[in-house]
C-alpha cells in the first residue's frame, strides 16, 4: 500500500486528481429526504446535518456533500489530497473542514453518533467498518463502493487481495442497515456499492 509521502507526490503531479463525483454517487441524492430533519431548514434544526468524506482523495464527494447544504468533514492522510480539496472547496464557493488523520491508526476513531452520512470511495481497511457503524446517528445513511476481487483479474489496483471485497462482503459488513441500493459490477472492472441507512 502506498504511504502518505507516495500519495502527496501523486496529488502533486495532479495524478488521481477528480473533480466530478463518482456516478454511483449521483443515486445517493433521491435519499436523502430519509435523514431524519432533511426537511428542516437550518434555522429551526437544532444541529446543521453533518457529512463525512473518509479518504476523501482530492474531495469530489465532500465538495458535493457541502454543495447541497451539510456541515461536512474531509478526512485523509495525505496532506496534498487536503490541500486540493481545499482549493477546490474555495474554487466551489462551499466550506470544508478538512482533517489530516491516518485512518489506519489502532487509536483512529469517529466519536458515537456524530455523523448524518458518511461517504467512503475507493479505500477498504476493515478495521474501520465498525468505526463507521458508530459514528452515524440513528437514521444516518452510508454511501460506500470499492474494488472487489473480480477487479484483481482486470487491472493493477487493488494490488492486494486483502485490498478487495468478497462478493456480498459489503452487505455482511453493514448488517443490520436498511440496505437502499446495493450494486456489484464485474465486466471492465470489479466493484461494490452500497446505500444503506443505520437503523
Amino acid at each position: 500500500m502506498a504511504t502518505a509521502s507516495e500519495w502527496d507526490e501523486r496529488f502533486s503531479e495532479g495524478d488521481c486528481v477528480l473533480t466530478e463525483p463518482d456516478p454511483f454517487f449521483h443515486k445517493l441524492v433521491s435519499h436523502y429526504p430519509l435523514l431524519p430533519h432533511w426537511e428542516v431548514s437550518p434555522e429551526d434544526s437544532p444541529q446543521r446535518l453533518r457529512a463525512l468524506d473518509l479518504a476523501c482523495g482530492s474531495g469530489r464527494h465532500a465538495i458535493s456533500l457541502a454543495q447541497v447544504g451539510f456541515e461536512t468533514i474531509a478526512i485523509d492522510f495525505s496532506k496534498q489530497a487536503l490541500a486540493c480539496t481545499q482549493q477546490s472547496a474555495i474554487d466551489r464557493g462551499v466550506t470544508i473542514d478538512c482533517r489530516l488523520e491516518d485512518v489506519e491508526a489502532v487509536d483512529f476513531g469517529l466519536g458515537r453518533e456524530l455523523y448524518d452520512l458518511v461517504a467512503v470511495f475507493f479505500f477498504l481497511h476493515r478495521p474501520l467498518f465498525s468505526v463507521l457503524r458508530c459514528c452515524l446517528r440513528s437514521g444516518g445513511l452510508v454511501i460506500y463502493k470499492t474494488y472487489t476481487t473480480k477487479q484483481l483479474r482486470h487491472a493493477e489496483q487493488p494490488c492486494q487481495r486483502m485490498h478487495a471485497l468478497e462478493p456480498n462482503e459489503l452487505l455482511c459488513l453493514f448488517e443490520g442497515f436498511r440496505v437502499l441500493r446495493y450494486e456489484e459490477e464485474w465486466e471492465g472492472q470489479g466493484t461494490a456499492a452500497l446505500i444503506a441507512q443505520k437503523i
